[in-house]
């Protein structure tokens, strides 16, 4: 296993991880230059339609990052043991559910858009419609990414994300700038997946047999479940609010909050390339039994410099940023674009530390995770009278979050002792009987 320990030393990881935050981060500073100027050239009220495509793009993400984790996580496994074969029938498996979940997912956005248009007050139902036509190839394709991040081939990873922002900035800007709007955008966005998923299948094509063994899929059974556990409260904790706040507010006040969210989000999507970089190292190290509590101290200490400098800069800035490149209208809500980046700290850390155990095969941490969404919820539900009272809110859920997880962390990294039955989590033997 000294193989296993070279690829996920610190040099390595360092590496890797470097070229893949230059690309996430040039991939994110592309995105939201697109939503910047989309803020300057829209309305509030439009602006705050296609923020709700964002939105639900990042739903959708959420479920590609479900797939992606789960397809990261066999292929380091399975690096690490060296039955590479046996990743390519996983991929091969999950890129057909894949599919087919896509192709699910089109049909609720598509078949009842003019309801949804109802539903969140936006002036037309075909953002809902174009947005449906991407979703196949979107969930596709993060089936083969989850494979380039298993095999920590980051670089041809980061390249993904790159093209990504590419393509959506480009035809989203250029559409939008002939006049077709939110519409014009939202086919930026769907042109994009369709992209993406063309060059990961072109990067990473997946030759497997989609058939697993009895073992196999009893074992990814287990696994997937803690999975959408942790993806279905960070769906819950990112754009709860968000939601709210677009069906209990005035459009142009909602048009506001949607500028602050798409500013303190940055927070949280920044530390991603720190979780993408640490989850295939710690399986590998999981798998072949080596220490990975150096690699936690590690990515908690860049998460928290990061997240610390974001901070820092929406206090100085934040007003001069939101007024000078959304409008006057949006200013003087400095003060809530600090609290939300704040908030969005500690989520990031707990997010961190949630999936870190995640990738050594422990889900207790996951359920944390959920029941924090629950309780953000629930005080939003209950407390919504201003932008004010939502951001206090998220600090105090936030906060109890981190405080929660961080605790149950320590308790286990002391401990040393898996849950039952975490230990078998990857490591089931295989059966020559097969599913498909």
């Amino acid at each position: 296993m000294n193989d296993v320990a070279e690829r996920t030393g610190g040099k390595a990881l360092l590496q890797g991880g470097t070229l893949l935050a230059i690309g996430m981060m040039a991939a994110n500073g592309g995105n939201y230059l697109l939503n910047l100027l989309l803020g300057r050239w829209l309305e509030p009220a439009e602006f705050a339609d296609a923020n709700l495509m964002v939105t639900l793009m990042l739903l959708v993400t959420a479920i590609a990052i479900a797939l992606q984790l789960v397809a990261a996580r066999y292929a380091g496994i399975h690096q690490a043991r060296g039955t590479d074969d046996r990743a390519d029938a996983m991929a091969a498996w999950l890129a057909r559910w894949a599919t087919w979940a896509g192709i699910a997912l089109a049909v609720v956005l598509a078949a009842p858009a003019v309801w949804w248009a109802d539903v969140f007050n936006t002036e037309s139902a075909w953002p809902f419609v174009i947005l449906a036509v991407g979703m196949p190839a979107y969930l596709v394709q993060a089936v083969g990414r989850g494979v380039m991040q298993g095999r920590l081939d980051f670089a041809r990873l980061a390249s993904t994300f790159v093209v990504e922002m590419i393509v959506r900035v480009s035809a989203g800007l250029a559409l939008v700038a002939l006049g077709f709007g939110v519409n014009g955008a939202t086919l930026g966005l769907t042109l994009s997946f369709i992209a993406t998923w063309a060059l990961v299948r072109w990067m990473q094509p997946i030759h497997g047999e989609p058939k697993l063994t009895v073992a196999e899929f009893g074992d990814l059974r287990t696994y997937v479940t803690p999975v959408l556990v942790l993806l279905l409260g960070q769906i819950v904790i990112n754009n709860g609010d968000v939601m709210i706040v677009k069906s209990t507010f005035d459009g142009d006040t909602a048009g506001v909050y949607a500028a602050i969210a798409l500013i303190g989000r940055a927070v949280f999507f920044l530390s991603w390339s720190a979780v993408t970089t640490l989850f295939p190292a710690v399986a590998q190290r999981s798998e072949s039994d080596e220490e990975s509590t150096g690699l936690l101290i590690g990515g908690v200490a860049v998460v928290s410099a990061a997240c610390g400098f974001m901070v820092l800069l929406a206090w100085l800035f934040g007003d001069i940023f939101l007024s000078g490149v959304f409008g006057d209208e949006y200013a003087g809500v400095d003060s809530l674009l600090v609290g939300y980046a704040i908030a969005t700290s500690m989520f990031a850390v707990a997010n961190l530390l949630v999936t870190f155990q995640l990738s050594a095969g422990h889900h207790r941490e996951s359920n944390l995770l959920l029941m924090g969404a629950v309780f953000q919820t629930t005080l939003l539900l209950l407390f919504h009278d201003s932008m004010r009272t939502v951001v206090d809110v998220q600090l105090i859920a936030m906060g109890t979050l981190l405080a929660a997880v961080a605790i149950s962390t320590v308790a286990r990294v002391r401990s040393h002792t898996p849950r039952p039955g975490d230990a078998t989590m990857g490591k089931a033997p295989e059966t020559e009987e097969a599913l498909t």
